[in-house]
Protein backbone atom coordinates (compact mmCIF):
# COMPACT_ATOMS: atom_id res chain seq x y z
CA UNK A 1 0.00 0.00 0.00
CA UNK A 2 3.02 2.53 0.36
CA UNK A 3 4.34 1.71 -2.51
CA UNK A 4 1.28 2.11 -4.21
CA UNK A 5 0.41 5.62 -2.43
CA UNK A 6 4.01 6.94 -3.64
CA UNK A 7 3.29 5.81 -7.22
CA UNK A 8 0.46 7.75 -6.78
CA UNK A 9 1.90 11.33 -5.82
CA UNK A 10 4.70 10.77 -8.43
CA UNK A 11 1.67 10.38 -10.81
CA UNK A 12 0.42 14.09 -9.29
CA UNK A 13 3.34 15.60 -9.59
CA UNK A 14 4.29 14.85 -12.90
CA UNK A 15 0.72 15.31 -13.85
CA UNK A 16 0.60 18.98 -11.99
CA UNK A 17 4.09 20.00 -13.54
CA UNK A 18 2.72 19.45 -17.13
CA UNK A 19 -0.16 21.88 -16.03
CA UNK A 20 1.77 24.41 -14.46
CA UNK A 21 3.36 24.21 -18.45
CA UNK A 22 -0.39 24.31 -19.76
CA UNK A 23 -0.19 21.17 -20.99
CA UNK A 24 -3.27 19.94 -18.70
CA UNK A 25 -5.82 21.51 -16.90
CA UNK A 26 -4.85 23.14 -13.35
CA UNK A 27 -8.20 22.40 -12.37
CA UNK A 28 -8.02 18.88 -12.23
CA UNK A 29 -4.25 18.63 -11.18
CA UNK A 30 -4.13 20.88 -8.53
CA UNK A 31 -7.16 19.04 -6.50
CA UNK A 32 -5.49 15.22 -7.61
CA UNK A 33 -2.22 16.21 -6.28
CA UNK A 34 -3.81 17.45 -2.65
CA UNK A 35 -6.46 13.79 -2.75
CA UNK A 36 -2.89 12.05 -3.28
CA UNK A 37 -1.13 14.06 -0.49
CA UNK A 38 -4.16 13.52 1.81
CA UNK A 39 -5.09 9.69 1.69
CA UNK A 40 -0.52 9.64 1.83
CA UNK A 41 -0.93 11.41 5.19
CA UNK A 42 -4.11 9.68 6.09
CA UNK A 43 -2.47 6.32 5.39
CA UNK A 44 0.47 7.26 7.61
CA UNK A 45 -1.24 8.51 10.86
CA UNK A 46 -3.54 5.12 10.71
CA UNK A 47 -0.92 2.73 10.42
CA UNK A 48 -0.07 2.28 13.77
CA UNK A 49 -2.72 3.16 16.18
CA UNK A 50 -3.64 1.27 19.06
CA UNK A 51 -6.98 0.23 18.63
CA UNK A 52 -7.18 -1.58 22.54
CA UNK A 53 -7.75 -4.93 23.41
CA UNK A 54 -9.72 -7.39 21.80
Amino acid sequence: MFVAHIIWITVALIIHFFALMRLFPLFISIPFLFLSFFSFFTYLNNRHRFRGFH
